[in-house]
């Protein structure tokens, strides 16, 4: 019966770590429920071209991440227009161009290549609140990369709390 007794420690260990488990999971669906909410703000960008942005603006099959695609929280990104400057600026059906909303990268579904092209188009972005929490996001997932280190040490711990707890319990007894 003693030995139950030594041994009672190690449920409030376990009931810690799976109180820790269910906190860094309501926090991780709370802090992605909060983004989602934040009020986006709607921006227009006509005429991004190797003028007003850093590089060549070209639409091909390996894609081009618009200028845009660092603002706070990008979201809902979509073309609206594009013009291919080497040719009298002749209008790009934007029905081949593909465009990922989530990280502004634009590539044409067709085998045509345009390697100098202006572009118009929509996103939204989130202003410091949606980069505070974006940030604290990304933060959190390294905690799940510990995690493991994090158990390993508890288990490490509570063998020796047990070992420690036994042994000089059985020579006591034993003497």
């Amino acid at each position: 019966m003693k030995r139950k007794a030594q041994l009672g420690n190690l449920q409030g260990i376990i009931v810690v770590l799976i109180l820790v488990g269910i906190l860094l999971a309501a926090g991780f669906f709370i802090f992605d429920e909060f983004q989602d909410q934040i009020d986006n703000d709607v921006n227009t960008v006509t005429a991004e071209n190797s003028t007003t942005a850093s590089a060549e603006v070209y639409i091909n099959n390996t894609g081009y991440t618009v200028a845009n695609e660092g603002a706070n929280c990008f979201n809902t990104f979509v073309v609206t227009s594009a013009q291919n400057r080497s040719s009298a600026h002749s209008a790009i059906n934007i029905v081949n161009i593909t465009a990922d909303a989530n990280t502004g990268i634009i590539t044409n579904s067709t085998d045509e290549t345009f390697d100098n092209v202006t572009l118009s188009y929509t996103y939204q972005s989130g202003g410091t609140a949606c980069l505070g929490i974006e940030t604290t996001s990304i933060a959190m997932l390294t905690i799940p990369e510990l995690l493991g280190l994090i158990v390993l040490i508890a288990v490490i711990g509570v063998i020796l709390a047990v070992i420690f707890n036994v042994i000089p319990g059985a020579k006591t007894q034993g003497a």
